[in-house]
């Protein structure tokens, strides 16, 4: 494993400095944002401390993308690794593995847990983080998320498990997302949510099968689609192209090409309306 960038080892005084800082700078849309990082692609462990003779709380990020592991690492102040290694995927094959990390530990990890944990939709996450807090995590009930936390988290989450395709033909384009899933509970959580605060259409259907050590496991994929002929998921598209909300370049320049293209064809057409 390779240390990029270091940050110096928690203390008592580091923490206390630490948490009043970021209790300032961070806001309910920071958390919203890494929630759906973490409902995707983080995970929440734990591992005995000799030290101190007792189970530590841990939370990692690891992912093939520099930029929001990158990110992650300098906003809450902990070391940004790489590192290869073989792994197995779902259906058993295997691959050599090339990820960044950035984990907390201890303080800063119950802290962050506590505080991310009512924004985690995806109840086998919330519940394990409840789990190591020894305590009862209850998420923030959807009637009381804003629109801007829904498209924070809905942001991470495309970013995390989401893929988006451009179509073009020539004389038209489409986008659509697709956002892989076995978990049918949790992405009809994310259909209701978009669905009540942002007016967003969207639908998941069953894609395939896959055999795992734990038998067969079914893969679902919630779709966000957009095109000129049926433009009603338009405003959500434009929000993910508003500052601080896409971290991941390679898929936000998708979403700007369609953007792009869908204002300059609109503001042809009201051209040639108006020299008729």
């Amino acid at each position: 494993m390779t240390v990029i960038n270091k940050y110096p080892f928690q203390t008592k005084k580091r923490n206390k400095e630490f948490f009043k800082r970021k209790e300032q700078e961070l806001t309910n849309l920071d958390w919203a944002k890494w929630a759906g990082w973490f409902d995707t692609d983080g995970c929440f462990t734990t591992q005995w401390n000799k030290k101190i003779k007792a189970y530590q709380l841990f939370v990692n990020l690891r992912l093939r993308d520099r930029q929001p592991v990158e990110l992650f690492s300098h906003m809450f102040e902990t070391s940004l690794c790489y590192q290869e290694g073989t792994t197995i995927t779902p259906d058993g094959k295997h691959y050599i593995s090339k990820q960044f990390r950035a984990a907390l530990s201890g303080p800063k990890a119950i802290w962050f847990t506590e505080n991310l944990s009512p924004y985690l939709i995806k109840e086998a996450k919330r519940e394990y983080a409840g789990t190591l807090l020894k305590d009862t995590v209850q998420s923030k009930d959807f009637n009381n998320w804003t629109k801007d936390e829904v498209t924070q988290y809905l942001a991470t989450v495309i970013e995390g498990d989401g893929t988006i395709q451009l179509s073009c033909s020539e004389t038209s384009k489409s986008i659509a997302i697709a956002v892989s899933s076995n978990n049918t509970p949790y992405l009809a959580n994310l259909v209701s949510i978009a669905a009540s605060k942002l007016n967003l259409k969207s639908k998941f259907k069953k894609t395939k099968d896959y055999e795992t050590r734990r038998g067969t496991m079914t893969m679902y994929d919630l779709y966000i689609n957009c095109s000129k002929k049926n433009p009603v998921n338009i405003d959500f598209f434009r929000s993910l192209l508003k500052y601080n909300v896409m971290t991941l370049d390679r898929k936000k320049e998708k979403i700007q090409e369609f953007i792009t293209w869908y204002d300059d064809d609109r503001a042809e057409k009201l051209r040639l309306e108006n020299r008729v």
